[in-house]
């Protein structure tokens, strides 16, 4: 019962907070057919060759390029994908030399209005895309992250992720007898009970090359927002309430709760600053598991198949609960792959109006699309993508999780009520910088308003 209360759970939240990028269920562009989507753009897309530059490295990176793979055939063009882990560092690169990829997609929604403001960016509006069709089928939210300050948009939305999400080994749980936390009480003082029982809880891993810290920023990010609102998560993102306000300092130190409880986590704080973020699902498939618990996106299942004690089948030993309430507050945050272009060229767009139809979605759903996608699926095993269209057949995702999560989103899609990252909308050099630095000489020891105190002096004035 408590199990499936905690999926209930889960599903509530997600109908409420999750949107994402869509088409309208009208006519879409076919691939090469040389036609337009009902939001505008299109043009002949068999022309089009560039590299597609984005951060997914590993099987996403290989599923990315292995839907870029079965476009390229359907479509004759010959597009290729790009990724690189320091992906924000090497995109400002090629942008200060001169030498911006033609397409690029980013997790940073905030970054964006940089390139446009120095005229770097074509905006949708001079692309022909139709603006208002895409506020309806793509969430206004989102489209409203990439209006610069001319007042045209310059983000595409592409595919979610969901970040409110706790992965835990459901037959230990079972074994045990221990049920879904509701609050972050609840959460903690499992935590202990394990520890009790001889295991340890937690995994984590905030380790992510030039981007390590961004892990633990999204455990400060969802705490902040349960316990002071998404008004107020808002305002802090935006700066009108400091980040060494007492209340940023109370999340810190609530997270800390559980980084800094006796044995709570694998290899203790200092193996969190230094594990790779893809490797630290792996410890769940050890026999015995490792730990029992992990926060991580929605897309942590893409790492489950690279764990070393993996088998085939485990996955569906991994459930996922909500991240619990705070002082009885709920809420969801997430993040999303937004694309920007910077060679507006009539084939590029083409391509791009294609991607974000529901029928390529669904090849970029899964490794098979489910067997229901007309193109097929992107051929690597254990990867899936979320759908970034209200349309996508949840069929085209092959895991339960996969559907589950699918169903979610494409459920909520129409609401425009999504939490995003707010390390992603705040100024680069803080949110993808001091704050994401901060975490990890915080994890190291640093004192937590010593933490808040040098990231709120990283703010840019004005």
């Amino acid at each position: 019962m408590k199990r499936m209360q905690g999926l209930l759970a889960l599903l509530a939240v997600f109908a409420m907070v999750l949107v994402a990028c869509g088409g309208d269920g009208g006519t879409t562009t076919t691939a090469g057919d040389g036609g337009t989507s009902a939001e505008g753009g299109g043009g002949d897309s068999s022309a089009a060759d560039f590299a597609l530059f984005g951060a997914p490295t590993g099987v996403e990176g290989e599923a990315l390029q292995g839907f870029i793979d079965v476009y390229n055939g359907e479509a004759g063009s010959t597009i290729t994908y790009t990724g690189v882990a320091e992906f924000e560092e090497q995109l400002r690169i090629q942008v200060d030399g001169g030498n911006p990829p033609e397409v690029a997609f980013t997790p940073q929604p905030a970054s964006i209005c940089a390139y446009a403001d120095e005229g770097a960016l074509v905006s949708l509006e001079d692309m022909g895309f139709d603006i208002a069709a895409m506020e309806t089928n793509h969430s206004k939210y989102w489209m409203d992250l990439g209006v610069c300050e001319d007042g045209n948009h310059y983000g595409i939305p592409w595919f979610p992720n969901f970040k409110s999400v706790i992965f835990y080994h459901e037959p230990t749980f079972t074994e045990q007898g221990y049920e879904i936390p509701e609050t972050y009480d609840d959460l903690v003082a499992l935590s202990e009970q394990i520890v009790a029982d001889g295991m340890t809880p937690w995994c984590f891993g905030f380790e992510s090359g030039t981007a390590s810290g961004w892990p633990g920023t999204d455990w400060i990010e969802d705490i902040y927002v349960r316990q002071n609102g998404s008004e107020a998560y808002a305002q802090w993102y935006n700066h009108e309430i400091p980040f060494n306000d007492p209340t940023v300092a109370t999340a810190f130190d609530t997270l800390g709760e559980i980084l800094f409880g006796e044995g709570f986590v694998l290899g203790g704080p200092e193996a969190a600053a230094n594990t790779f973020f893809e490797d630290s699902p792996s410890p769940m498939f050890d026999d015995p598991p490792g730990c029992l618990m992990l926060k991580q996106g929605s897309f942590a299942t893409n790492f489950f198949t690279q764990a070393p004690g993996f088998e085939e089948g485990e996955q569906e030993e991994i459930k996922v609960f909500a991240f619990p309430t705070i002082d009885g507050n709920s809420g969801a945050m997430g993040g999303g792959d937004t694309i920007i272009v910077f060679d507006g060229a009539p084939e590029n767009v083409a391509a791009i109006q294609d991607w974000i139809t529901p029928d390529w979605q669904c090849t970029l759903a899964s490794a098979s699309g489910g067997g229901v996608a007309p193109y097929g699926g992107h051929g690597v095993a254990g990867v899936e993508r979320l759908p970034g269209n209200k349309d996508v057949d949840v069929d085209c995702y092959e895991s339960e999780s996969g559907k589950v999560f699918a169903e979610a989103v494409t459920t909520a899609l129409a609401e425009n009520t999504f939490v995003f990252d707010a390390s992603d909308l705040m100024p680069p050099e803080v949110g993808q910088r001091t704050f994401w630095d901060g975490v990890i000489s915080w994890t190291g020891g640093a004192a937590t308003q010593e933490t808040v105190d040098t990231i709120e002096a990283s703010w840019p004035a004005g």
